[in-house]
């Protein structure tokens, strides 16, 4: 509810048979006690991360909440997951994302830096939403200010999802309390930052509908650092029965970013003024079924947008014009047939669909790709079932996708785990194979970049990731959770092109990475007003030159609720020196870009308002508080110290 925990209702007369056990027995004449129930009591949300949870399938997913995203002053995905353990950032501007890559991406355990193409999958409701003519994600298509949720799921679940070595799944909001709700946002802030956003929901007689709108603009914190966000999102549902669910989503971002080019003596070709468009619309229908032994949802999506890249004025490069649609059906089931055992069956029809036409500066002639399309098909299937005895819980699981690509071939996945609980305690392995097909971006660039590629790209086939993951959690007690993961990626596979000699310039599926470390994370509620959480991650990759994977990243955060009314969010991290830029797909290209350690300090005051609303207040809010020269990529400085202050009401 809200974010927020609720301590138990217990009877008094446990806590006095607790106390006699402690101290001793109190002589005296015998008497009854009545129970008295307490009144529940309101436990701050945790900061950071909402949680992280493991599903029988032994799949690990980390929710970053609506509270989450509040409490870090977060205004997009990337400053969302900032402080997500096993996740990197990057990025140009504080408003807008400048084209994916290092202008503004997310990256996962070492995973997400290749360029064209991506490993890691960006989806809204569970399904993809992204570029598809390059084939990776573009993050100002994914506004926070319209989720409900974030989900980071770290590793591939065949069974859960395909196509993908790691994902982000935004979740989208929805009405879900009886009656008329609205909900207002404005925020005005250094660097010429101004933001606005307002909701509003209706639930009744077994409809609902929630609305809404957001903009975000800033000038930036450097010459042509300017950026703008503009976000429309409508959300129906209609439950015709008990059983039934029907839903339609409706996403639009209209969304600008300019790139403010390296720092004179960087060694980076100029690139100031380069301005990257977004424009993208984005339809999910879905109907949802639950019964006694069977739940399950139909998804049909379509998701249609223009990624537009100019620079033939400011760079002297070509401009970058790129239609795309994505559009498919996806199915699952699951059958509770027996007492513990779960089947799930399922599958994803996926088309890509894009044209790109580069406009070279002067008189050279223009270059058009497409439209191309590429369909694929994958169905999966996957069984657990649990065992319980004397206070254990054991879960087995096993699962398989096999997939079926109109130009790439057939490819199956399979994946194992095991999950076991005891008391507090819990332990998850897993073990399986990741699959990502070449996109739209292998045609499309041997057209409008190397023309001498040819139809190499034809011959290609999918990547591979072998993924291993070993877990632990424990609850020390009603305040204390520890939780540590170990993991494995052994990717190959990995598609390239090849320079002569010998001729002829190709593509090949033929680099290897390995990627492998630990995370371990804490959360404490010493009291019901204070909640802290602190995550430790470790990474080696191999080749070692892998951008954006710092071998060490400290991340951290508190919530205080100083009183009834003020409420304190700090969060920080550290981050040690890491390669940067993106990962060419040239063969062997090494990565000679690489930027130093640093650490960041932020911080957002609230002050809850009740004659406003529920739910009101004033806050005011702080970015690098401890004023550091920090960059994501050389030449690219990040913003010194600045803050903002805002308004947000609820009726």
């Amino acid at each position: 509810m809200d974010g927020a925990l609720m301590i138990r209702r217990f009877p008094l007369s446990g806590a006095a048979a607790l106390l006699a056990i402690l101290v001793g027995p109190v002589r005296g004449p015998a008497q009854t006690v009545a129970p008295i129930t307490l009144e529940p009591v309101e436990v701050t949300a945790t900061p950071i991360v909402e949680e992280t949870k493991v599903d029988a399938f032994a799949g690990q997913t980390t929710v970053v909440g609506r509270d989450q995203i509040e409490g870090l002053n977060a205004g997009d995905a990337a400053s969302a997951l900032r402080r997500t353990p096993g996740v990197t950032i990057t990025r140009y501007n504080a408003v807008g994302s400048f084209g994916g890559g290092e202008g503004g991406a997310i990256l996962i355990r070492g995973l997400g830096s290749s360029r064209p193409g991506g490993e890691i999958k960006t989806l809204v409701d569970g399904v993809p939403n992204y570029n598809a003519v390059f084939n990776h994600p573009l993050l100002d298509l994914m506004s926070i200010d319209m989720a409900a949720k974030i989900e980071v799921t770290r590793r591939a679940s065949p069974v859960d999802a395909g196509n993908l070595f790691a994902g982000i799944n935004l979740v989208t909001p929805r009405a879900t309390n009886p009656g008329a709700s609205v909900s207002a946002m404005l925020m005005a802030g250094s660097f010429g930052a101004l933001a606005e956003k307002i909701e509003a929901g209706y639930k009744a007689d077994g409809f609902d509908i929630y609305a809404g709108q957001s903009h975000r603009e800033a000038d930036g914190h450097r010459p042509d650092s300017d950026g703008e966000l503009n976000n429309y999102l409508v959300h129906l549902g209609w439950q015709p029965t008990a059983q039934w669910d029907l839903t339609y989503v409706l996403n639009r971002t209209d969304n600008r970013a300019t790139d403010p080019g390296p720092e004179a003596g960087s060694g980076l070709p100029p690139t100031r003024g380069d301005v990257y468009l977004t424009e993208n619309w984005l339809h999910i229908l879905t109907a949802a079924w639950n019964y006694e032994q069977s739940s399950g949802s139909l998804k049909a999506y379509a998701n249609e947008g223009e990624a537009t890249w100019l620079r033939r004025t400011t760079s002297n490069n070509a401009d970058s014009l790129n239609d795309y649609r994505l559009s498919g059906v996806r199915w699952r089931e699951a059958l509770s047939l027996i007492e513990g055992n779960e089947i799930v069956v399922g599958a994803d029809y996926d088309l890509m669909k894009g044209k790109t036409v580069s406009v070279p500066p002067g008189a050279a002639p223009t270059v058009t790709f497409g439209p191309e399309e590429f369909a694929l098909v994958s169905v999966y299937a996957g069984v657990n079932h649990t065992w319980k005895a004397n206070g254990w819980e054991l879960t087995p699981s096993a699962g398989l996708r096999y997939y079926d690509h109109e130009l790439f071939g057939t490819e199956t996945a399979s994946q194992a785990g095991l999950v076991l609980r005891y008391g507090r305690s819990q332990w998850h392995v897993s073990a399986g194979r990741a699959v990502n097909f070449p996109g739209l971006d292998v045609a499309a660039f041997s057209v409008v970049a190397i023309p001498a590629l040819g139809q190499s790209w034809r011959s290609l086939h999918a990547e591979k990731l072998d993924q291993y993951e070993l877990g632990w959690s424990v609850e020390l007690d009603d305040k204390t959770t520890l939780a540590m993961t170990l993991f494995r990626n052994e990717g190959r596979d990995r598609y390239v092109f090849v320079p002569p000699p010998p001729p002829p310039f190709k593509y090949l599926n033929l680099e290897e990475f390995r990627t492998q470390g630990a995370e371990i994370t804490v959360t404490l509620h010493p009291d019901t007003a204070l909640s802290l959480f602190g995550g430790v991650s470790v990474l080696q990759t191999t080749p070692d030159d892998l951008p954006y994977a710092p071998e060490w990243s400290v991340v951290g955060g508190a919530t205080w609720r100083i009183t009834d009314r003020l409420t304190l969010n700090l969060d920080g991290s550290y981050l040690s020196s890491q390669y940067a830029g993106a990962q060419a797909r040239a063969n062997g290209a090494p990565n000679v870009e690489h930027v130093g350690a640093f650490a960041l300090l932020n911080a957002r005051l609230a002050w809850a308002i009740d004659k406003l609303g529920e739910r009101s207040e004033v806050f005011v809010a702080g970015e690098n508080l401890l004023d550091r020269d920090y960059r994501y990529r050389p030449g690219y400085p990040m913003p010194g110290i600045g803050g903002s202050v805002g308004l947000k009401v609820k009726f």
